[in-house]
């Protein structure tokens, strides 16, 4: 997926205060980290990016 520039401005502006709210959270450095990395991938999927489950399928054609 591409999302227009116009919106992508906006959404990486927003998914730098949410990381800063996780920063700033109690949350264990585990879970934030989850938080984080999800949430980078989803950005980075509606930026044309990423392709979920893209790791996991690469691993599984070097194993032959």
């Amino acid at each position: 997926m591409k999302t227009q520039s116009k919106y992508l401005e906006e959404i990486n502006r927003l998914l730098a205060d949410y990381l800063h709210e996780i920063e700033k959270s109690d949350l264990k450095p585990l879970s934030a980290q989850v938080y984080q990395v999800q949430s980078k991938n989803f950005v980075r999927w509606i930026n044309g990016e990423f392709t979920p489950g893209e790791v996991k399928a690469r691993k599984g054609k070097d194993k032959n």
